[in-house]
């Protein structure tokens, strides 16, 4: 029988959201929750300008990593519910919330509404490792030092927000779609862990290349060939030719959240 020390279990907190009611002195100003019964397809989860978060007929694990201090990729302990039953949720922020603030306040809501209870502990898992795929350091012809300014800049909360039909190409933002992962500026630091989906796992930059890189990526998306495991061929060799990257697997310890108790959320 091992013990959370033989798993060199990291302690955010046993009553990590717990607490979070206790002690947050921020709370949404408005929370709605309601289980979804209707039949419809779509749903989605999104954050409007203001700060308001959300959820359409979306499970609630879909949402508990987000509320996480640190970033996490698994969560487990939860009931079958967490993952199969769906929920709409509306939470307000007050005026003027940072983004900080309005993660300590969902996961006051998470504790207030659900008396969830959890904590992160690291275990090893198979990862990968993204390293350059040339001995001469090149790189493939669509990733390409940025000549955006992308450098971290104070938040402007009068300036306007860009138009959902500006080029991300022009852009310090990353869109991915089914199909490509497109970027005007991006540390590779922070491009690895998007490709995390594709790959099956958690990637980490080993690359060693450091300031703002613009991408153009594009690779069938998974499931349309006849077997995945096409998909994820076509993926390899697509990050070889058009980054100069390549993923080697590797064994790190990761965060991992551990749902200790957690109870269906009181609707209103």
């Amino acid at each position: 029988m091992h013990s959370r020390r033989a798993l060199n279990a990291v302690w955010v907190s046993l009553a990590l959201f717990a607490q979070a009611a206790a002690q947050a002195p921020a709370q949404f100003e408005v929370v709605s929750i309601k289980r979804h019964v209707a039949q419809e397809s779509f749903g989605g989860i999104r954050t409007l300008p203001d700060g308001t978060f959300i959820m359409t007929n979306q499970a609630i694990a879909s949402i508990i990593r987000g509320a996480v201090p640190i970033p996490v990729r698994e969560v487990i302990g939860a009931p079958d519910w967490v993952n199969f039953d769906r929920y709409d949720i509306t939470a307000k922020p007050p005026a003027g919330a940072t983004p900080a603030e309005r993660q300590e306040m969902m996961r006051r809501m998470f504790a207030d509404r659900m008396k969830l209870v959890a904590h992160v502990e690291q275990r090893e898992r198979d990862t990968f490792a993204l390293v350059l795929a040339r001995s001469d350091g090149r790189l493939g012809p669509n990733l390409k030092p940025s000549t955006l300014d992308c450098s971290p800049r104070p938040l402007d909360p009068k300036a306007p927000l860009p138009a959902p039909e500006e080029d991300v190409r022009k852009s310090c933002g990353l869109m991915m779609s089914g199909t490509s992962i497109v970027s005007g500026g991006i540390t590779i630091d922070r491009l690895a862990p998007s490709l995390g989906g594709l790959a099956g796992g958690l990637v980490n930059d080993r690359t060693g290349l450091k300031g703002f890189y613009s991408v153009e990526f594009n690779f069938r998306p998974d499931g349309r060939g006849d077997d995945k495991r096409d998909d994820v061929t076509q993926f390899l060799t697509a990050l070889q030719e058009q980054l100069g990257l390549k993923l080697q697997p590797e064994k790190t310890m990761v965060p991992v959240l551990v749902i200790d108790s957690i109870e269906r959320p009181s609707e209103n």
